[in-house]
């Protein structure tokens, strides 16, 4: 891949409406501790009870259906309070955009028997968070020591390994996430993502064609699915967004390919028809055009003459 390609890759997130990797959400929430031993006729029934609801908090959580996941938390509090639930909160507290408070409630169960690492791996998630990079590298690498099964502190860990253009420890970081989460779309979708920021665009393919099958929903994986067939060449072969919005944002991704590629009228086609078939992508698609227009100023003149 040519230098100034791979400078075009590391900013091309900023040029697409929805892509990348998000950091905070690189698999679901931290899994639950294995279940205490029962301690009385009536323990089981309780702690299937107790296990249900930490279930539930989990899941809204990770739907980002944070309202609801507060709810459960509040009732929970009178029959099931106790570091588990603590996890929870400081969770919800990351999904909230509370980084600090998150940060101080995770460092505080650390000293819990069977939450230390889990209770690591969200204080190195809001050190990404914070930009703190150095300090989460620290704490996700203890994270995974201790429990080796954490799938998201290891997701987590190949995102800061692509920010280095550390691509070896991408790769190894990556394949010890799919293997405590084979099913994730979201970790095949950061390995994706990575895989085009190397230009290895294929197999970028591959991954986030099985992360869209995951998950119809995952936008990030959709929009790096168009954008990994486009830097293939496969141009008409990357729209597959059916509804007016999805095709304006799919005519931007693929104009930022063809951009990539050094196809820059064909970009110009592409940005142009994304502004004009939604307003909603005027700012993102016409600054993706004023840029190919300055790395290529062939394009303004001819624009100036047709003016004429």
């Amino acid at each position: 891949m040519k230098a100034r390609t791979v400078r075009l890759m590391a900013a091309c997130a900023a040029l697409l409406v929805v892509a990348g990797v998000d950091p905070a959400a690189m698999a679901a929430p931290a899994p639950a501790a294995p279940a205490p031993a029962a301690t009385g006729p009536d323990a089981p029934a309780a702690l299937d009870g107790q296990a249900l609801t930490l279930e539930f908090i989990d899941k809204a959580i990770a739907e980002g259906r944070l309202k609801s996941a507060g709810e459960l938390i509040l009732r929970a509090r009178a029959r099931y309070a106790g570091p588990e639930l603590s996890l929870r909160e400081a969770e919800l507290m990351l999904a909230g955009g509370g980084i600090n408070a998150a940060a101080s409630a995770f460092q505080a169960l650390e000293a819990e028997p069977g939450l230390r690492a889990r209770a690591l791996a969200g204080r190195g998630i809001a050190a990404i968070r914070a930009g703190q990079d150095a300090a989460a590298e620290t704490l996700l690498a203890a994270a995974v020591e201790q429990d080796p099964s954490l799938a998201r502190a290891w997701s987590a860990r190949g995102v800061l390994a692509d920010r280095k253009r550390d691509w070896a420890g991408a790769e190894r970081f990556y394949s010890e996430a799919l293997k405590a989460a084979p099913e994730s779309a979201q970790i095949l979708n950061n390995r994706g993502y990575s895989r085009l920021l190397q230009g290895r665009h294929a197999e970028a393919e591959a991954d986030l064609e099985r992360a869209v099958k995951l998950d119809p929903k995952l936008k990030e994986a959709a929009t790096n699915l168009t954008l990994a067939k486009a830097m293939q060449g496969r141009y008409a072969e990357a729209f597959t967004s059916g509804d007016r919005d999805a095709l304006a944002r799919d005519l931007n991704t693929v104009g930022v390919a063809a951009m990539l590629r050094g196809d820059t009228r064909i970009a110009q086609s592409y940005f142009t028809r994304a502004i004009e078939m939604n307003g909603r992508y005027d700012r993102t698609a016409a600054a993706n055009l004023a840029y190919l227009k300055a790395i290529d100023p062939t394009l303004e003149r001819e624009a100036k003459v047709e003016r004429q």
